[in-house]
């Protein structure tokens, strides 16, 4: 304090240091020392007293003066590099700011250039420059710049390109083959409009097999050959002969069963371990909602990507005034997306909801149907004599007719079954020659004429009771069948279709262009950041949506096993599982014990001996 106060006495400290000080590229600042004077000002008079004042005043004169030396090299240094700079974006990391009045560096403090020359558009900080670019970074730097710039645009656009190639040799691999059957072409799907392909029937069976593509498209349905002798036998059919204990494809698939392998228990659990790389295997399938979206939502991650690295180049090299014209347009598209966003969010949450009740719907009336064939065999099994042959060809003439409704009640639906002819039924014994011909003419369709024959056999085979319980399931039967084709026919509006359509696919295209969750007015920001957090969120968001769209759109037709044969429902599964039940209500004779006190017979026929037999042992 004492030296402090001797230098202020002694007038070495100079009036007014540089500004230059105050901004950071001085030594010391002046009002740091003044407020040690101030504070050293109670001691001065006995500093003056002592006898080393003069000594320690000449000492404190000479450091002063070097420190003051040196600032002034200092200054001369920086004010020279400041004169080497000819741009406004080379100024950054440097004691310089940028006069865009004269265009021209000068040495910088906050409040302005350090010098006395005036400036009325002064610079200090170099992220608010006209334009963000140094030509006198060199090679190297500009090098990097672009590596920087490019390298996720670039794997982006790698990615596309490989789940592009991938998507077309899946689709290679599921259209049809040249060479199939004229009538196969017919059979396409009803929401993509593909004709029938299932490479592994034309690869694995032989064309000598004689069955044509349609019978080897549903081959566990026409493949087994029903004949009377064969329903005859009942339960003591051989292995060989009856019909198979299920499809290659069950009702309706799911996760548990896709993400199942062959070799695990499937009664130890119905619920499948679920893991995220199974689930990510099944979900890329072909013509999965997701896997079937995945071109499209590359595609516009990799505009997305684009779109950015145009956006930074512009932050780098147009001015503040040109960029902040794109900056806004691209902040108005940022909120035009959010709208559209809200806006499908409502749609897209209203119409799923809704698709989905009609989907489990349709399944649901499927169940019907199929519990009303149930119904039919069981009451017409234990209501129709089985004592003579002839007994025994009406319930095969039963048998036949109402899987012949069932299979005409889902024909139309089921792009696979649409254009089956009669010549695969009556080569798999579901139907004769002489009923082909009666229903050719047939004024709406085959299974009408199906349904009044199973109403005049109920007329002519049974009677009381039994009568009126079959009438009642027969028309619940027709029933079940009207329901599953008018909820088929319940569609949205185009109206309302269309604009659910527009509106996602106008956000699908805006999103790329109007990323959220970046600041465009911070220009260096803009251009130092690749933004690949950003571009992925949009790649999300989109996949999200046109996978939802896919679905919806797949949904509308639920027996459409081309356009989306993981989504779809099977309806051969459930005819078989049906059929085998038919074979057990109406071939099998009743037990020995149900005569025993009763004054009926037991059953005539060749097959019902064994049965008297074990009839007179019981008793």
């Amino acid at each position: 304090r004492p030296r402090a106060t001797a230098v202020r006495a002694s007038g070495a400290l100079p009036q007014q240091m540089p500004q230059g000080m105050a901004h950071g590229h001085g030594s010391c600042p002046p009002f740091f020392l003044a407020l040690l004077a101030t504070a050293a000002s109670p001691c001065t008079s006995a500093f003056r007293a002592s006898p080393g004042a003069r000594g320690a005043t000449l000492e404190i004169n000479g450091s002063l003066a070097k420190t003051q030396s040196l600032y002034t090299l200092s200054v001369e240094r920086n004010t020279k590099q400041c004169a080497e700079i000819k741009e406004c974006y080379c100024t950054k990391g440097t004691p310089c700011g940028w006069c865009d009045t004269y265009k021209e560096a000068r040495l910088s403090n906050r409040d302005g250039p350090a010098d006395a020359k005036n400036c009325p558009k002064w610079i200090t900080w170099a992220r608010e420059c006209p334009v963000l670019y140094c030509s006198t970074e060199g090679k190297e730097a500009e090098m990097w710049w672009w590596i920087n710039c490019t390298w996720f645009p670039f794997t982006c656009f790698l990615t596309w390109l490989v789940v592009y190639t991938w998507r077309e040799v899946l689709r290679a691999q599921h259209l049809p083959h040249f060479g199939i059957a004229e009538e196969s072409a017919k059979a396409v799907s009803f929401a993509t409009g593909h004709a029938i392909g299932d490479h592994t029937f034309v690869s694995h069976i032989s064309e000598d097999d004689g069955l044509s593509h349609v019978e080897r498209q549903n081959r566990d349905f026409f493949g087994p050959k029903r004949s009377f002798e064969i329903f005859r036998k009942g339960l003591q059919c051989p292995t060989n002969e009856r019909l198979p204990n299920g499809a290659s494809r069950p009702f309706e698939l799911n996760l548990s069963d896709l993400s199942t392998h062959p070799g695990e228990n499937h009664e130890k659990s119905r619920v499948g371990p679920h893991k995220i790389a199974v689930t990510l295997r099944i979900a890329v399938q072909w013509r999965t909602a997701l896997g079937a979206t995945l071109v499209s939502a590359t595609g516009l991650m990799c505009m997305c990507s684009l779109f950015l690295l145009v956006l930074r180049n512009c932050a780098r090299h147009l001015n503040r005034e040109s960029y902040e014209s794109i900056a806004l347009v691209t902040r108005e598209l940022q909120a035009i997306s959010g709208s559209l966003q809200n806006a499908v969010n409502f749609l897209l949450s209203f119409y799923a909801l809704n698709r989905i009740s009609w989907f489990w719907q349709v399944m649901s009336a499927c169940f019907m149907l199929q519990g009303r064939s149930h119904d039919l065999g069981m009451i017409c099994g234990a209501g129709a004599r089985r004592t003579t042959e002839e007994e025994w060809k009406a319930r095969y003439t039963l048998y036949r007719w109402i899987m012949l409704g069932f299979f005409f009640g889902l024909q139309p639906f089921a792009p696979r079954l649409r254009f089956v002819g009669y010549t695969p039924l009556i080569k798999c014994g579901l139907l004769e020659s002489a009923e082909a011909e009666l229903l050719q003419g047939a004024h709406r369709g085959p299974g009408t004429i199906a349904e009044s024959w199973i109403a005049n056999w109920i007329q002519y085979h049974l009677t009381g009771e039994s009568r009126q319980q079959a009438f009642n399931a027969l028309r619940e039967f027709r029933s079940a069948i009207g329901t599953i084709g008018d909820l088929i026919e319940e569609r949205a509006p185009v109206s309302f279709e269309s604009l659910l359509y527009v509106t996602v696919y106008a956000l699908c295209m805006i999103l790329p262009f109007g990323p959220s969750h970046i600041d465009y007015e911070k220009r260096e920001v803009v251009m130092q950041n690749p933004h690949n957090a950003t571009v992925l969120g949009v790649a999300i968001i989109c996949t999200f949506y046109l996978a939802l769209l896919h679905m919806l759109r797949h949904l509308q037709a639920p027996f459409d096993d081309i356009g989306a044969p993981n989504d779809a429902l099977n309806p051969i599964a459930l005819m078989n599982s049906t059929e085998r039940k038919l074979r057990d209500y109406l071939s099998t004779s009743p037990p020995p014990a149900l005569w025993i006190g009763t004054s009926e017979h037991p059953p005539q026929g060749a097959s019902s001996l064994d049965v008297k037999v074990r009839s007179k042992q019981v008793m």
